[in-house]
């Protein structure tokens, strides 16, 4: 018995889970604290202008941070995104204490050391906690800068976005107050002037003037990167920057909602968003529940417009009925226009923003229907083909679909809709368990298949699937019912051609003896004998070339001799040489219809003659094998097998038309695969025909 046993993490890996450990345990100490000290502090400082501000909503933002980064870390090691979620998230958590020592020194008013790098960390060093974004951005999804121009451009945001925090942190104090009074006071009380450069002040007035927007540059920068990342990747890329895009769209969806909102609520919305966008990352670089976004997205979108909408409402309300009515009746006014309008207007955005980004799917009766009226108005086996096309593409909004249709004769016939994609993913299009061809599709928008997405695609290719077996049908039959007729036109001509080419002139050279013997029975007896004795001669021609063209209707042997007779005659016939054929019928195959005896003995003379010309074999077998619903002939040797570079030639052709014929099917297949000599194993199924079913007598 062999133990399984689990393989135990790389060194690298668990050096990193212990940091990330650490930096958890760390902020979740400065988070306890933050609290804390806002509890001891917040009531004495309310309304303070020198307050410093909450010191939860800095440790608790660092901890929504740092959290998804260590589950980051301990699942991937040191990836750089989830590097700089870690280590950003415990120096944010740390930014806490840092505000509740400053907040706790203006209560007890006794300074400190500690109370002064505090300040410092928070005033200064606070500044470059607005970095983690912009890296992130620019490292997005897989850890690594943008290649070609846009590394350029990557590395020219980080500088632009680096020269903010230089600025707060190397500024000397009297520099940074810029006029405002409590803010010159918290700096002369409290700033060590740790790092702080003397540099002219006409130099450090310029840095603070371009810092602020060269933030704004890089950060708009760090954006089109992100955005570039798109072109030319692949399903699963798009749904890690769909992810990011979500939680910016939540991010600034809250800051700009919390903005008309009081101060606890805008922090709240602050620390929920940068959660949002953690918890997004987290799932995008994993790739856990990857493609879950969309809907996410389709639904943002749709209560980010019934928000404005709604805002809207109210505004135009207030402005048009506000200088008429009191406030009371503008309010009721606009509730009842907001309660009227809410429940259609969220249904119709709904409808409208899935459809962008999921297609059609989230309505499955109406694409099932909507295909079955399609493929009812289409005239043949291709318009259906680009019905199913065109539906699919609708369903999953994809811009690429080919449906590709394997006829028997080993034709593909094929029709697509939209632009061909370098990456497509390949479906099986089935019916009655039987491959008949396959689907070629551009992932759409959203490019995850869902139980519920596959019954949908599961009963479109259903319907298609039989719509289009059916116009084949239609088609093979219209086919076989010209083939029987072209049949029977030149089955009449050869015969036509045969008896006169062949039996007419015999039995015509036979007559002219005949009357010649008859005119020299008196006068030349002798000669009237040996005249007549040719005649007779002839006449055996005439029998042989008969029964040549009974043989070509119908081998006599199958009469005579049953068809397992009369294939063991043939094999007899084919033997030879270095060649041992033998035939084996395992069980009575009899009784069989005409047609289907004729075509499963011609099937085997075929197959044996291409034996005997093209195999080099030294045995060969035939079997004879009969089901309930088939008869089955195999014809298998130890030859050279089929050459890769082969084309079917027309015996091969002919054994597959008589098959087709009776609806039925040959396969060639090697005997023996991998083996110096496969030989080619040949499988004709011949379906017999159903026994009708008797009358019951009452």
């Amino acid at each position: 018995m062999v133990l399984m046993t689990a393989v135990p993490p790389p060194a690298s890996l668990i050096a990193w889970r212990v940091v990330a450990v650490a930096m958890v345990l760390v902020s979740v100490a400065a988070t306890v604290a933050s609290i804390w000290l806002d509890s001891v502090t917040l009531e004495q400082l309310a309304g303070d202008p020198s307050y410093a501000g909450s010191a939860w909503s800095a440790a608790v933002a660092g901890l929504v941070l740092v959290v998804p980064g260590a589950l980051l870390v301990w699942q991937v090691g040191g990836h750089p995104v989830a590097i700089v979620l870690t280590i950003f998230g415990a120096l944010w958590a740390l930014d806490g204490p840092a505000i509740g020592v400053v907040n706790l020194a203006l209560v007890t008013g006794e300074d400190s050391a500690l109370a002064s790098w505090g300040f410092w960390y928070f005033a200064r060093f606070g500044s470059i906690l607005l970095l983690p974004i912009q890296v992130i951005l620019l490292l997005f999804p897989d850890g690594r800068l943008a290649t070609g121009a846009w590394r350029i451009v990557s590395i020219v945001s980080l500088a632009l976005a680096s020269l903010l925090p230089i600025t707060f942190i190397l500024q000397p104090a009297k520099n940074l107050g810029g006029g405002i009074a409590v803010r010159e006071e918290q700096l002369a009380r409290f700033d060590p002037g740790f790092l702080a450069i003397p540099l002219p002040d006409a130099v450090w007035a310029t840095l603070s003037t371009i810092a602020q927007p060269s933030a704004a540059i890089a950060s708009i920068l760090a954006i089109a990167v992100t955005i570039s990342r798109r072109r030319g990747a692949s399903f699963e890329r798009r749904a890690q920057l769909r992810w990011l895009i979500w939680a910016g769209l939540v991010f600034v969806a809250l800051l700009v909602v919390s903005s008309f909102l009081p101060v606890i609520v805008q922090e709240f919305a602050f620390t929920i968003g940068l959660g949002f966008v953690s918890v997004s990352i987290l799932i995008a670089v994993t790739r856990h529940g990857l493609y879950t976004v969309d809907r996410l997205l389709s639904w943002t979108l749709v209560y980010a417009l019934l928000i404005a909408s709604v805002l809207l409402v109210d505004v135009g309300i207030y402005l048009l009925v506000g200088a008429i009515f009191d406030d009371r009746v503008t309010m009721l006014v606009a509730l009842l226009i907001v309660v009227v309008a809410y429940a259609p207007l969220r249904d119709r955005l709904f409808r409208a923003a899935s459809r962008l980004v999921n297609g059609r799917r989230d309505d499955p009766y109406a694409v099932v229907s909507e295909l079955a009226g399609r493929l009812e108005q289409a005239g043949g086996t291709r318009d259906q083909l680009t019905e199913l096309a065109r539906s699919i593409a609708s369903a999953f909004a994809s811009g690429f679909v080919r449906v590709e249709l394997d006829r028997p004769d080993g034709t593909v016939i094929t029709s697509e809709v939209g632009t061909p994609a370098a990456h497509t993913a390949s479906l099986p299009l089935e019916h009655d368990g039987k491959h008949i061809g396959r689907i070629l599709m551009q992932e759409g928008r959203r490019p995850a298949i869902s139980p519920r997405d596959r019954r949908l695609l599961s009963d479109l290719v259903r319907l298609a699937a039989a719509a289009i077996l059916n116009a084949e049908l239609n088609r093979e039959l219209q086919a076989i019912r010209e083939g029987l007729v072209t049949a029977r036109e030149e089955e009449r001509s050869r015969l036509r051609r045969e008896l006169h080419d062949g039996l007419g002139p015999l039995l015509g050279g036979i007559r002219l003896r005949l009357e010649t013997s008859r005119n020299l029975i008196e006068k030349q007896p002798e000669k009237s004998l040996s005249v007549l004795d040719t005649a007779i001669d002839e006449s055996s021609e005439v029998i042989a070339e008969i029964r040549r063209l009974v043989h070509d209707l119908r081998p006599p042997a199958l009469d005579d001799l049953g068809l397992a007779r009369a294939v063991e005659q043939q094999a007899d016939r084919l033997s030879g040489g270095d060649l041992a054929i033998s035939v084996s019928v395992p069980s009575p195959i009899e009784p069989l219809s005409a047609a289907v005896e004729v075509a499963a003995y011609r099937i085997a003379s075929e197959a044996l003659t291409n034996v005997v010309k093209h195999a080099g074999a030294t045995a060969a077998v035939v079997r004879l094998i009969r089901t309930d619903a088939a008869l089955v002939v195999e014809i298998e040797d130890d030859g050279i097998g089929i050459s890769a570079t082969s084309v079917a030639g027309v015996g091969t052709v002919s054994l597959r038309s008589r098959a087709t014929e009776l609806g039925g099917s040959v396969e060639l297949s090697e005997a023996q695969p991998g083996a110096d000599r496969p030989g080619v194993l040949v499988r004709a199924t011949l379906p017999l025909p159903v026994p009708a079913a008797e009358d019951a007598t009452p």
